[in-house]
């Protein structure tokens, strides 16, 4: 690793010069009460001391004009006291946040606000509350001293001895690029389907974040046992594929014994309020039930993060995030009992899963809090500034740098507001990477939302030398192979998935849906035929709601009406079109609209289509894992009796020719109703699910095979499932 130091862009050499002369005389104190009040703020006194309080809520402020003898960076210090405790508020310069002012307890304390640029004359420096009720005295300024010239030369070396090929070549170049590049990021909500990344790239000219966040809560055994229908790992999986850098965080939900699972909050079961565990019990050994039900949480979670690692895929793992504030269960009992699970888990994952893959990233948010070095690779923070706030937040950065005395990569690992990657330039203090959360942060009903970062400046900020986006992330050995091959078979199959999408069209789940019956709704497609000719044209689709007609256009003229019959997904053949050879775009348009598109295909007109069902039982199948063999009532199944991921039942398969497929399971719940993981030639396709106890048939409808044989496989979710049989039927026929 070259090693580097810190350079400070030219025009702010002369402020850094002026630290140890005219800034130095620049020392000054405000007092708090002879500031501008605003809402229920007030001036109080006793025994001897005024200070300002009554900052509880909206309206409510304090602000001093300070002034500053010329450019350069300053120290803004205020003096307070917490009442009640530890307090977090807001402190803004000329109205825009540049980070909290925080009340460590009940006596009076100074906290530092290190390295705020500040231009030479007056400005306005405002309190307001965030937690509120504090007490504030006094406000210093006082030149910032120079930054440390190593902040950047951290070692790519990871706290796992023995990380995969593709962690270590993530970190290698993360460590690369420390102090000179920004990672854009962006956290997913997993229903959305990415819907996220498009808006994104709908305000900054098709530029995508390249750093992509998902959550494990979904996962959570609570979670599972409750209903939840988890699809992270496997959308986290296609977003690698596209070449995407990958972290996750994991809202735990605590264990069902210790959340109410009658009422409507049992899904924020990560919540303190909505949970009765009490973490140092468990971790002091008073409560081992606890302990295990962690131990079996952080299995199951391990379980999926397996799935990541085998596929070659490295994750920057954030577990038990903003412990520190407390409104997590895994904080509520103070930083010891804390450190012990981190640090179990990191054993746990490391040690006896193997997961070689993990870059783990602490964020824990306070220093008191910190593990250790030797289970923490990147120190993060979550900041929420408020609405169009972009400063750099230079204090929270160096307060980053402060945890430890070892180098390590720091990342904004969640965030309200993008950071201007041209004020953490100029401040000298470039965060290694950005994470701005989803819902209202980025987008609703799949449009941007400026509400937090305008469309504008958006796209100012991803179009900066110093961000990098998904074009410029490195292969790290995927892919390859991939593009290699992909030149040797035409294409016959796109995703709606991949589609472009106008008016209130938006992802869905696979593909895409017209939400809504404006003809301005619509997806598009850009397909590629090998030669002129007559080819059958099929749509995979579901109408939402029932019947529904649509209009299909090529190359932007109509050529007729897709038809689909009702809820269930089917293929529906539009007809024989004539196409040129090259490029084409396929476009549906909204006429009745509400209806789900999954994939269009292209095949050469006459080549037919596939005739006839195939019944395969699963006791003639590969049995995986620790499943058997049963005979019930005479008839032999294949029984799941864990919910172990590696268990499982494969089949060997063959399509006829080339075709959309039903792929029905016939199966029986054990002890009620089940769901399991349906794969195709090793990419998991569906979640088959039986309702009862009852032998019943599970459809996945329209499913592409080309012609030969595939394995079709079922695995492990929540198991306890008997296996009869599976039929491949032509999409539409009846066995």
């Amino acid at each position: 690793m070259k090693k580097r130091h810190l350079l400070l862009p030219a025009m702010f050499l002369t402020a850094a010069l002026l630290t140890g002369g005219a800034l130095a005389e620049s020392n000054a104190r405000y007092e708090f009460e002879d500031g501008e009040k605003t809402g229920k703020a007030r001036a109080l006194s006793s025994g001897g001391i005024t200070w300002v309080e009554g900052l509880n809520g909206e309206g409510d402020s304090v602000t001093l004009t300070v002034t500053v003898p010329g450019d350069g960076f300053y120290d803004l210090t205020v003096c307070q006291q917490g009442m009640g405790g530890y307090k977090e508020n807001d402190l803004a310069v000329d109205g825009e946040t540049v980070g909290s002012t925080v009340a460590e307890g009940k006596e009076y304390a100074e906290h530092i606000l290190s390295h705020v640029y500040l231009s030479q004359g007056e400005h306005r420096v405002t309190v307001t509350p965030n937690w509120g009720y504090v007490r504030l005295d006094y406000l210093t300024v006082a030149p910032s001293a120079a930054l440390e010239a190593d902040l950047y030369d951290v070692q790519p070396v990871l706290c796992n001895p023995a990380p995969s090929k593709e962690a270590q070549e993530l970190m290698n170049w993360m460590c690369e690029i420390y102090g000179e590049k920004m990672i854009s990021g962006q956290y997913l909500d997993e229903y959305q389907y990415g819907a996220e990344l498009k808006a994104v790239a709908s305000v900054t000219e098709g530029r995508v974040p390249a750093l992509v966040g998902l959550d494990m809560l979904n996962y959570s055994p609570a979670s599972v046992s409750l209903g939840s229908w988890p699809t992270s790992v496997d959308q986290a999986l296609g977003y690698w594929k596209q070449g995407h850098i990958l972290t996750f965080c994991w809202h735990w939900v605590a264990p069902e014994k210790y959340i109410d699972t009658t009422g409507n909050n049992w899904w924020g079961g990560y919540r303190t309020e909505n949970t009765t565990l009490n973490l140092k019990k468990a971790m002091d050994g008073e409560d081992p039930e606890a302990y295990d039900l962690l131990i079996r949480d952080m299995d199951a979670i391990a379980e999926q993060l397996k799935r990541l690692r085998d596929a070659g895929v490295p994750v920057i793992w954030r577990p038990l995030h903003e412990a520190s504030g407390g409104w997590f269960w895994w904080g509520a009992s103070g930083p010891e009992a804390y450190i012990a699970l981190y640090r179990l888990m990191y054993d746990r994952f490391v040690n006896l899963h193997g997961l070689n893959n993990l870059i783990w990233l602490w964020n824990g948010q306070d220093k008191n809090w910190y593990p250790g070095d030797d289970v923490v690779d990147i120190i993060g923070e979550d900041i929420y500034a408020g609405k169009h706030a972009h400063d750099s937040q230079s204090a929270a950065f160096l307060r980053c740098a402060e945890v430890t005395g070892t180098r390590k990569l720091i990342m904004m690992s969640e965030c309200g507001c993008v950071p201007s990657p041209i004020k953490c330039q100029r401040d000298g203090t470039v965060w290694n990477a950005w994470a701005v959360w989803c819902y209202e942060f980025v987008q609703v009903d799949g449009k941007y939302n400026g509400e937090y970062t305008s469309p504008e400046t958006l796209k100012l900020f991803y179009e900066q030398d110093n961000v990098v986006t998904l074009a410029e992330v490195p292969a790290f050995g995927r892919q390859t192979e991939e593009k290699e091959a992909s030149g040797t078979e035409d294409k016959k199959v796109w995703s709606f998935a991949d589609a472009v999408l106008t008016g209130n069209a938006r992802p869905a789940p696979d593909g895409a849906e017209l939400w809504g019956n404006d003809a301005a709704d619509t997806a598009s497609l850009t397909v590629t035929v090998p030669a002129d000719g007559e080819y059958d044209l099929v749509i995979v689709q579901a109408g939402i709601g029932g019947y529904k007609e649509n209009i299909l256009e090529i190359d932007g003229a109509e050529a007729g009406l897709t038809v689909v019959q009702g809820e269930t997904e089917e293929a529906c053949p539009f007809g024989t079109v004539s196409l040129t050879a090259g490029e084409h775009t396929v476009t549906v348009r909204a006429v009745w609209g509400w209806v789900r598109l999954k994939s269009l295909s292209l095949l050469p007109a006459g080549s037919g289509a596939p005739s006839g069902a195939v019944r395969y039982e699963f006791e003639d199948g590969t049995l995986l894992g620790k499943v058997k063999t049963v005979v019930i009532g005479g008839e032999g199944y294949v029984e799941l009796s864990s919910n172990d991921e590696a268990d499982g039942v494969s089949l060997t398969v063959t399509a006829e020719q080339d075709g959309y497929y039903d792929l029905t399971v016939i199966q029986a719940g054990i002890g009620g109703g089940k769901q399991n993981y349906l794969s195709l030639d090793g990419e998991r396709i569906s979640n088959t699910v039986v309702q009862g106890t009852e032998t019943e048939e599970c459809v996945t409808p329209a499913v592409y095979l080309t012609k030969g044989e595939h394995t079709v496989a079922v695995n492990c979710f929540w198991g306890w499932t008997n296996l009869d049989a599976l039929v491949i039927s032509p999409s539409g026929e009846k066995d």
